[in-house]
Order: structure tokens, then C-alpha cells, then sequence
């Protein structure tokens, strides 16, 4: 999923924190990795009729394995990226079974299955995913957020957190997070919150079973609810100095239309692999659903030459996007509109796929920045 941007930064090399360290692979399996890129190697599974390497972005070269006296063999040079996750198909019979690679140790959880993963040898994770930011600090606070559900199906899920030691009367930034449990738990979102040099409460917000799609893709009543119920609650629980929307993918989208709708509720935007689709960027996702609501937005953002009045204040825009996502296009050519309508946008190139860990990555200086800007820093 998608860009274009207004002063470029050179792609970051940093990453995930949720993998074991690797272990040596035995002879007959595992990955051997190298600066120029990965020999993969599955022992045993003599029957199958073949293997396939299942990555989340194409590459020039095979991704079939060749048959060896042990098992199954396959160099890959190294793509564009800092880290790989990926998974085995294994072929027999007519039909197929998705592994992790059994001699690799490292994992990514994912939401459809857990990945393998491989770091080339000059990938290293942000400074905030050290050792001691493995778990949240003792002193945080953490409460549901109840409001109606309004036009909506049904309410949306509030989580408000807040670091140790911040006073419930002191004003700080707050960072309001679509998909904000996931972030919280696959990209440690309130580890990097904690590590902040000044206090910033975070509100996680999560679509409920079902409803992402609709609420997401350009889902006009879900951006009206939460730009005139959830935040004015919020705002009437702490007080806050700046609002910043983080949202990715789909979130992103939802994250933009509610900037756009209302051009008071957020001070910043953190938008990272928009699922900005247009026609000609992204015609290999004309099946999806939900693929006229985002092309038909994506529209009325760039046919309002002057930003509709939303740009009147120049609000900060982070962005960012995987080298290798089929998004990077559309991306680009969202921050180009966005630079245009007068929005400060930070476009930033990330050496990663569309990855949590990849958006994880990113979080530190761009996102820092756009807190410390909320907080006076």
C-alpha cells in the first residue's frame, strides 16, 4: 500500500525488538546471512513437490528453492531492506502448508501467522528498544474510555495511558493511536511513550471484530465520531497541550480524513503506509472492498487545491513508508499533494516491508519530533 514527499530523509536503518537473538543453524537448516544477502536452507521434507520463499514484497530474483541431498536450498541477494520476514511454502500432493522457518529461532507475531525473521548485519533496533525498555515502567496508569456509540454500530474502544509520575492536572501531549492495542503490544508503543524525555499520555484506540475496514477506509461517520466524541472526551479527562494522530495502513487513512473533517481536532499527523490507492498507483487492489471509499477520498484530498482551509495553520505531517511496499507510489504522491496545501510533511523512507516493525522503526526521531513540538520541547 503507497508516496511523495517534501524534503527526504536518507532511509533509517533501525528495527523490532520482538525477536530472539539467533542462534548458529545447524549444517542441514537455517539461514546464513551476509551483508549481500540470505542462503535459506530447509532439511528434510524429501517428499514435497516444492518449496517457495513467501515474502510480503516481490523481488528480482527466484524465490523457489532447488532441491539439495538434504532437504531444500535457496540464495537470495539481499533486497533494498534492513530485515526480512518471511515464511516456507511447502508443495506436495496438490496442495500447500505455511511454516516458519524451523532452523530459525527469531519470530515476528503476526495477526495471520507468526513470520521468521532474518537482520542483515547492520541492522540494529532504536535506541528505546534496549534492555530496559522491555517492559513499561512501574507507576504508569491505564483506563477504558467509555463514550456512546453515536451513528456508529457500536462504541469505539478507549484505552488512555499514562507514563509514571505525570500529575492527572498537568497538561501534556497526547498521542491518539489507531490500532492502538496492536502498536501497544507488537511495537511497544508505550515503551517508546515512557523513554520520552518529556510526559505524553497515549489513547489507544481499536476497532472492534469487523468493523476495521468500514470504519477505516474512509469512513465518514467513524472520523465525525471521533473528532466530536472521543477527543472532546479525552480532552475532558487530562488536560492536553497537543493532539497527535498516529494511524497506519488503513489507519493512516481514517487518521487523515479526520484532520480533514475537522481541522481543529489534531495539532499533527504520523501517517505511515497509507493505504492511499488511486486508480493508476494501485490497480492490483481494485478487488478489495473497500477500494472505491479510498480511491474516492484520496480524490477529494488532491482535487482541493488550497487543502480545503485544513492547511490554513500548516500542520505537521510524519510520513513514512517501506522502500519495498507496493504503497511507496501512492505514498509519495499523497505527501507531494499534502506539501503543496501547505502541510509541513516529513517524508521518510524506511528500509523495511509494511511491517509493524518497520513503522516501530520510525517512531524515533520522526514521531519524537512531532511530540516535542505538541509539548514546547
Amino acid at each position: 500500500m503507497p508516496r511523495e514527499r517534501a524534503t527526504p530523509a536518507a532511509p533509517p536503518r533501525g528495527g523490532p525488538a520482538a525477536a530472539a537473538r539467533p542462534r548458529r543453524p545447524s549444517r542441514r537448516s537455517g539461514p546464513v546471512v551476509s551483508p549481500e544477502g540470505v542462503r535459506f536452507r530447509l532439511g528434510g521434507h524429501r517428499d514435497a513437490d516444492e518449496v517457495v520463499l513467501a515474502l510480503d514484497f516481490a523481488v528480482p530474483g527466484p524465490t523457489r528453492f532447488r532441491r539439495t541431498r538434504t532437504g531444500w536450498s535457496l540464495r537470495l541477494d539481499r533486497p533494498p531492506v534492513d530485515r526480512l520476514e518471511y515464511q516456507f511454502v511447502v508443495r506436495s500432493g496438490g496442495g500447500e502448508q505455511w511454516i516458519t522457518d524451523p532452523g530459525n529461532p527469531d519470530r515476528v507475531a503476526n495477526p495471520f501467522g507468526d513470520k521468521s525473521e532474518v537482520r542483515f548485519p547492520d541492522y540494529y533496533e532504536p535506541g528505546w528498544c534496549g534492555p530496559a525498555s522491555a517492559t513499561v515502567p512501574d507507576g504508569a496508569t491505564e483506563e477504558a474510555v467509555h463514550t456512546p456509540a453515536g451513528a456508529l454500530e457500536e462504541a469505539v474502544p478507549v484505552r488512555l495511558w499514562s507514563p509514571p509520575g505525570l500529575d492527572p492536572d498537568t497538561r501534556a501531549p497526547l498521542l491518539v493511536a489507531h490500532d492502538g492495542s496492536d502498536l501497544a503490544e507488537r511495537g511497544g508503543l508505550l515503551q517508546w511513550a515512557a523513554r520520552q524525555p518529556g510526559p505524553v499520555r497515549v489513547a489507544l484506540l481499536d476497532p472492534p471484530h469487523g468493523r476495521r475496514d468500514t470504519w477505516y477506509a474512509a469512513g465518514a461517520d467513524y472520523a465525525d465520531h471521533v473528532a466530536t466524541v472521543v477527543l472532546p472526551e479525552l480532552r475532558r479527562r487530562v488536560p492536553v497541550s497537543a493532539v497527535v494522530g498516529l494511524g497506519t495502513s488503513l489507519g493512516a487513512v481514517s487518521m487523515l480524513q479526520v484532520q480533514r473533517r475537522h481541522a481543529g481536532a489534531l495539532t499533527a499527523l504520523a501517517l505511515q503506509s497509507g493505504s492511499f490507492f488511486t486508480a493508476d498507483t494501485d490497480p492490483q487492489e481494485s478487488g478489495h472492498p473497500v477500494f472505491a471509499a479510498l480511491t474516492g477520498f484520496v480524490r477529494t484530498v488532491a482535487d482541493r487545491a488550497d487543502g480545503g482551509g485544513t492547511a490554513a495553520a500548516g500542520p505537521r505531517v510524519l510520513m513514512t513508508c517501506g522502500v519495498v511496499e507496493e504503497n511507496l507510489g501512492n505514498n509519495v504522491r499523497m505527501a507531494g499533494v499534502l506539501a503543496r496545501q501547505g502541510y509541513r510533511v516529513d517524508f521518510r523512507y524506511v528500509r523495511d516491508a509494511h511491517t509493524v516493525v518497520g513503522w516501530r522503526d520510525t517512531w524515533s526521531p520522526g514521531l519524537d519530533l512531532l511530540v516535542a513540538a505538541g509539548s514546547g520541547r
